[in-house]
């Protein structure tokens, strides 16, 4: 894609402490170049994906926080797409060249975090902890939302990079049991890693496990469970039972910073749903509009009537088209009013009539509607006791409620104010 005259690139990218500017108004950029930064542990750097000037560091719509600060970069004209380097890696590749302490710097330097969604710092999740060390690595291939295809091509344009990514991580952690979950409704992406795994010697050990499509299939705990058959504690995370989750994308990030000193400035980026005139999966910079890349895929079809940055399950409904992409943006769908529901478009919600599939359907085992009710009257505490932190924002509720009562958008609100009570994000 040509790259874009201006992009937007957000200092609050990830979980953990927000970064901040480095670069003042009126300064010259290059490609790669920091741009954000914290000191805290938990936090990622973040870099520019071009050569530019910083025309302004300005508060910008966010997807999740409303308005953020921002780096605003006019991008010069002789600006060429950053290429993917996929092609870089063979059977030769070999994770003993690099010690842990290389990867683990590497990995925070370039600012990765974990590109399915969470956002986590993925240099934390590396560190090797010795009161809790890590057995298991499954890397995440189930792309288990409707529309969403940007994972899959990863695993057959990148199959070789994933590969090198996770024997990285696993030589980070010291740990050898590596599995890639695949669902069983991409055959090829699992024909791809087995060719792969056979021709790298140093990925004898891996295992390529395929797993029954279902949603949500793609959550951490899910997948364990579908691949170990071990549960994660309620509100707990992988790393308590010795297991690290880590998506491909992320894999494959993790193998570009490694080898190359390359920071995470662009990702592969589907623009999809029956809304959109010409879908497809774009390598994107960060900082992107979510403008542009529709513009790139057709423009919006005449009966376009919701834009969603993430899944349709999962996602974010986006009013601000000027909103930038982030290192966490796997896809923008688009749904038509068809697709929505009149009643969803009219915004009927009637009152819950206690009839319990929201419980049925919640893979999680939380009861939604009392936290969704708890979080509507202002009672975080009642909500918390509810197991709010447990719920995976999946929207299977919101999805069979047949009162239309968005209950993961009010769980998905009720965990922000909760953030904001304690500090954790600003308000």
């Amino acid at each position: 894609m040509p790259v874009p005259k201006q992009l937007a690139i957000m200092l609050s990218q990830h979980i953990g402490a927000i970064c901040r500017p480095v670069v003042n108004k009126k300064d010259r950029v290059t490609a790669g170049q920091l741009i954000g930064s914290a000191d805290a542990f938990v936090s990622a750097p973040i870099h520019s994906p071009v050569n530019g000037t910083v025309k302004d560091i300005a508060l910008c719509s966010h997807p999740v926080l409303g308005r953020a600060e921002a780096v605003i970069i006019e991008s010069d004209e002789s600006n060429q797409s950053k290429q993917p380097c996929a092609d870089k890696f063979d059977g030769r590749f070999n994770p003993d060249k690099f010690t842990p302490e290389k990867i683990f710097n590497a990995v925070r330097n370039a600012g990765i975090v974990g590109m399915g969604g969470a956002g986590f710092p993925t240099s934390v999740k590396i560190k090797t902890n010795p009161s809790s060390p890590i057995r298991t690595i499954i890397i995440n291939g189930c792309e288990c939302e409707p529309f969403i295809t940007c994972d899959y091509r990863v695993m057959l344009e990148w199959t070789n990079q994933v590969v090198a990514g996770a024997l990285l991580i696993g030589k980070a952690l010291g740990c050898g049991d590596i599995y890639i979950g695949i669902e069983d409704n991409k055959p090829k992406a699992a024909d791809a890693f087995r060719e792969a795994i056979k021709n790298i010697p140093a990925a004898a050990g891996i295992e390529v496990v395929v797993v029954k499509t279902k949603y949500p299939q793609g959550g951490e705990k899910q997948l364990i469970k579908s691949i170990l058959g071990e549960d994660v504690p309620a509100g707990g995370i992988p790393p308590m039972i010795g297991v690290l989750v880590s998506n491909v994308a992320t894999a494959a990030a993790i193998a570009e910073a490694v080898v190359f000193d390359i920071p995470l400035t662009y990702r592969p980026v589907t623009v999809s749903g029956s809304g959109i005139k010409k879908p497809g999966n774009f390598y994107a910079p960060v900082g992107m509009a979510i403008g542009e890349l529709i513009e790139l895929a057709g423009g919006l079809t005449d009966d376009a009537a919701k834009v969603i940055l993430g899944g349709p399950m999962m996602g974010f409904a986006i009013a601000d088209l000027s909103t930038p992409i982030t290192k966490t943006s796997g896809a923008i769908i688009v749904l038509t009013e068809k697709e929505i529901g009149k009643a969803k478009m009219l915004g009927k919600e009637t009152a819950c009539i206690r009839c319990g599939r929201c419980i049925a359907s919640c893979p999680v085992n939380v009861n939604p509607t009392r936290i969704a009710h708890a979080v509507k009257h202002n009672l975080l505490e009642i909500a918390e006791d509810y197991y709010m932190s447990a719920c995976i924002e999946c929207g299977c509720c919101s999805y069979v409620c047949p009162a239309n009562i968005e209950l993961s958008g009010f769980i998905k609100t009720g965990k922000i104010l909760v953030a904001r009570q304690k500090k954790l994000m600003p308000k």
